[in-house]
C-alpha cells in the first residue's frame, strides 16, 4: 500500500520534476516507509511506500521492469499475485522481489492493458511504458484505491489524492461550485466530479492513456445487476437455499484467505454487529493466527457498542481493545480530521478514529466490514427507497409546486420538506432517492452558495429540471434500466454510496494513518456472485449472510449474533455540536472567515445554525456538520472560489 503521484508532458522540464518531489512529500502520510521519484523519458512517476508485502529494499518504488523499459508507481494488494506470479514464471519472467508490484509490472508486459482483466485486489498505478512513450493509469473495480488527475493540452498532473495534485503547484486552490452543488445536496462529492476545478477521478473499474497530449479512459469492469422477474427468481432459488449458502460460505472464506496475505500484523474492526462477527469467524476458519479486534467506545452510552463487541470477541476468541472517545479528545484532532478527509464529506469521522486506533497500536493492516450493508441488505432506508418509489407513482399527476407550497416551508423539519420531491416526478424511482438521500433541497443551494460562486457555476438546474444531484443518481439508475425494483435500489447503493462516500472516505481517513483498510465484502468475485442472485433473495436483513455463517460459527454464537437488535454506528452528533464543538463551529461560520473563503453565504449559514441550537431534530446534524465541514476544508486546504 502507497502514495503514488506523478506528471507526463510532451515537453518534461526541471520544473516538473521539483513539483513532483513536492507531490512526493504530500505523499508521506500514506507511504512513510521509502519514497522516491524517477524520471524516464518525459515522465516523472513519484511514490511513497507503506510496505506490508517483502519488507526490503527490493520492494522501492518507482520500480522498473528487468529490461529498465517500463517503470511503476503502485498503491494497493494483488491478492492473487502468488498465483500470477507462478504463470509468469512459466512464461519466462524473472522476479527479483516478492511483491505484488513487480508481479503487475510484469504483467503488464505479458497482457499490455488487459492486465487489469486479470488482477483480484484494489489498486491504483501507473506504468510508463518507454517503449510507446505511453502513460497507462488504472483502477481497481469498485475505486477502493483512489486515483485523481488534471489534464492539460501538454501535460497530466495525477496522484492518490487531490493533495498530491494540488501540492504540485501546477493547479490552482479553486474550488468547483457544481462540486459543491452535489456536496451540499448529497454529503459527498462523486465522480465525474471533484472539489477542485479541473480536477476529477479516474472512475473505478476504468484504466486510461496518455500519449502525446492524447488522453482517452476505458471501462474493463462493471457490477451488472440481476435482471429478469426478482421476485419469481427468488422463489426459484429459494429451494435451492442450501446450496446457495454452501457456495457463498466457500467464497466467503476464500476471500478472507486472500484478504490476510501480509508480511505484517492484521487487526480487525469490530463493532457489535453480524458483518464484523462474521468477518471474525471467516477469518478463524481462513487460518488467522494473529487477529486483534479494535472498536470505538463513547461515553455517551446510548450510542456506545463496545459491550457488545467485546462480547463477540469473547465469543470468537479474538484478543480485543476498545478506544473510549471523548468529545475533548475528538475536538482536539478536529484539525487533522479535516486534513484527512482530503474532500468534503459529512461521513468519514467514525474511520478516523478507528484507524487512528489502529496505526497508534502499531498496526499497517485492518479488516473492514465495508459493503456487507449493500451486498446483503443491512440498511433500513432500503424499505424507505421502496415506499417513496410507489408513492411517486401514485403523485406523478400531482404538481411539484403544489407540493413544495404544502411542504417546503422553511420552519418544517428537513425530512419534511423532502417529501416534496415526490410529487410531479418524471422518475417515480429518481424521486425516491433524492427524498432519502438529499440533505438540501434545490432552493437551499441559491441563499447558501455565495452569490458569486453561482454564477461562476453555471445553472443549478437544467431546462429539463435535472439538478447535479438527480443527473447523477439517474446516471447509475439508467445502468440497471429494466430490473426490478429491489435490484436498482441495491445497484445505486454501490454506485451511488459505497464507491463515492464510504471506500473514499475509508481510504483517506486510514492512509492519513499510514493504515490499509481491506474490505473483505468487496472481493469482486464474491461480489459478482452475490449479484447474480436476485434482490428479493438477498437483501433481506443479512439472512443469506447469516445462513452462510450458520455452516461457520459454533451454534451458541451463532444464536447470540442473530438474535442481537442491529444498531447503527453513529457519533453523538447531536449533543456534539450544540455544546463541545459549539465553540468551533461558531468560530467557522463568523461572517468574515466565511466571506474570505468565498463559498458559503454567512446570513443563510447562520440562518441554518440557529435554527439547529433551537431545533436540534428539525435540522439535523448532518446539515450543520456539512456547512462546517465545507468551510474549515476549504480554509484547511487553502481553497477559495
Amino acid at each position: 500500500m502507497c502514495g503514488i503521484g506523478g506528471i507526463a508532458a510532451r515537453n518534461l522540464t526541471p520544473e516538473h520534476v521539483t513539483s513532483a518531489r513536492a507531490m512526493t512529500a504530500a505523499l508521506l502520510h500514506r507511504g512513510p516507509d521509502s519514497n522516491g521519484i524517477e524520471v524516464v523519458d518525459n515522465c516523472v512517476l513519484a511514490n511513497a511506500r507503506l510496505a506490508i508485502l517483502d519488507l526490503s529494499e527490493r520492494g522501492r518504488q518507482p520500480m522498473p521492469d528487468g529490461e529498465r523499459a517500463c517503470w511503476i508507481t503502485y498503491n494497493g494488494e494483488c491478492y492473487n499475485a502468488a498465483e500470477l506470479r507462478t504463470w509468469l514464471e512459466s512464461r519466462g519472467h524473472v522476479f527479483r522481489s516478492g511483491t505484488d508490484t513487480e508481479v503487475v509490472l510484469h504483467l503488464y508486459g505479458e497482457l499490455g492493458d488487459a492486465c487489469v482483466e486479470k488482477l483480484r485486489g484494489m489498486f491504483a498505478f501507473a506504468i510508463w511504458d518507454s517503449r510507446q512513450r505511453r502513460l497507462f493509469l488504472a483502477r481497481d473495480r469498485l475505486g477502493i484505491k483512489p486515483l485523481y488527475y488534471s489534464l492539460e493540452p501538454d501535460r497530466v498532473v495525477f496522484g492518490s489524492e487531490i493533495k498530491t495534485v494540488l501540492a504540485s503547484g501546477l493547479i490552482a486552490r479553486r474550488i468547483d461550485a457544481p462540486a459543491v452543488r452535489l456536496f451540499l445536496q448529497l454529503g459527498h462529492i462523486p465522480p465525474l466530479s471533484a472539489a477542485i476545478a479541473g480536477v476529477q477521478p479516474l472512475e473505478p473499474g476504468h484504466f486510461a492513456t496518455w500519449q502525446d497530449g492524447a488522453f482517452a479512459t476505458k471501462r474493463y469492469w462493471d457490477l451488472t445487476p440481476h435482471r429478469g422477474d426478482s421476485a419469481s427468481a427468488a422463489s426459484a432459488t429459494e429451494s435451492a437455499s442450501a446450496a446457495i449458502s454452501e457456495t457463498l460460505s466457500a467464497k466467503l472464506v476464500e476471500a478472507m484467505r486472500l484478504h490476510l496475505i501480509s508480511d505484517v500484523p492484521v487487526a480487525l474492526f469490530l463493532s457489535g454487529g453480524v458483518d464484523s462477527a462474521a468477518l471474525g469467524s471467516l477469518a478463524q476458519h481462513a487460518g488467522a493466527k494473529m487477529l486483534t479486534a479494535l472498536t470505538i467506545g463513547f461515553e455517551d452510552k446510548a450510542c456506545d457498542e463496545s459491550d457488545s463487541s467485546r462480547r463477540t470477541a469473547e465469543l470468537l476468541g479474538i484478543p480485543h481493545n476498545v478506544l473510549t472517545l471523548s468529545a475533548h479528545e475528538m475536538l482536539g484532532e478536529l484539525d487533522h480530521a479535516i486534513w484527512a478527509m482530503d474532500a468534503p464529506t459529512v461521513d468519514g469521522l467514525n474511520s478516523y478514529w478507528i484507524c487512528r486506533t489502529a496505526a497508534r497500536a502499531g498496526f499497517k493492516v485492518a479488516l473492514t466490514g465495508q459493503g456487507g450493508d449493500e451486498l446483503f441488505g443491512g440498511y433500513a432506508s432500503f424499505e424507505y427507497f421502496e415506499r417513496f418509489t410507489r408513492v411517486a407513482g401514485r403523485l406523478r399527476w400531482f404538481p411539484q409546486s403544489a407540493a413544495r407550497a404544502v411542504f417546503d416551508h422553511d420552519a418544517f423539519p428537513f425530512r419534511w420538506r423532502k417529501l416534496s420531491y415526490l410529487a410531479g416526478a418524471a422518475d417515480p424511482f429518481i424521486a425516491a432517492e433524492l427524498a432519502v438521500k438529499i440533505h438540501f433541497l434545490d432552493r437551499d443551494l441559491a441563499t447558501l452558495m455565495d452569490a458569486d460562486l453561482i454564477r461562476a457555476g453555471g445553472p443549478a438546474i437544467s431546462p429539463d429540471g435535472d439538478t447535479d444531484a438527480s443527473r447523477h443518481l439517474r446516471r447509475w439508475a439508467a445502468r440497471a434500466a429494466g430490473c426490478a425494483l429491489p435490484e436498482k435500489i441495491a445497484y445505486l447503493d454501490v454506485h451511488a454510496h459505497l464507491e463515492p462516500r464510504l471506500l473514499r472516505d475509508g481510504d483517506a481517513m486510514s492512509m492519513a494513518h499510514s493504515l490499509e483498510l481491506r474490505p473483505v465484502f468487496l472481493d469482486h468475485e464474491l461480489m459478482e456472485y452475490a449479484f447474480s442472485l436476485p434482490a428479493s433473495l438477498r437483501m433481506r436483513k443479512k439472512k443469506l449472510l447469516l445462513d452462510a455463517m450458520r455452516l461457520l460459527m459454533p451454534p451458541a454464537t451463532y444464536q447470540e449474533i442473530v438474535t442481537r437488535p442491529k444498531r447503527t454506528f453513529s457519533f453523538p452528533y447531536d449533543r456534539w455540536l450544540s455544546v463541545d464543538l459549539r465553540p468551533a463551529i461558531e468560530a467557522a461560520f463568523e461572517p468574515q472567515r466565511l466571506r474570505a473563503v468565498g463559498v458559503l453565504n454567512p446570513s443563510a449559514v447562520r440562518r441554518v445554525w440557529r435554527r439547529f441550537l433551537a431545533h436540534p431534530a428539525r435540522v439535523g446534524w448532518s446539515r450543520v456538520w456539512s456547512l462546517f465541514v465545507l468551510q474549515r476544508w476549504c480554509e484547511t486546504m487553502k481553497v477559495t472560489r
